[in-house]
């Protein structure tokens, strides 16, 4: 069984992994194109809202990580 320390460190390894996944779709969807080439964002759009809903996902599972640790060490 996980302990409340290490659930918490994978929590947040979680969270960076999903924060660091959705900057890079962003830096990829923002890369340079040639002028002539025609721009459909709308992929780019999508891949970037499912990333930020989970790193939205992941920080809301480190709250919840958190407030059990504190809850386990006050007893409650």
């Amino acid at each position: 069984m996980e302990t409340l320390d290490g659930k918490g460190a994978r929590l947040r390894q979680e969270l960076q992994e999903a924060y660091d996944s959705w900057g890079r779709t962003g830096e990829s969807c923002a890369a340079p194109r040639s002028i002539a080439a025609p721009l459909d964002a709308s992929a780019c759009r999508q891949a970037a809202e499912m990333d930020w809903f989970e790193y939205l996902a992941a920080k809301q599972r480190l709250i919840r990580g958190y407030a059990e640790r504190r809850a386990g060490r006050d007893g409650r």
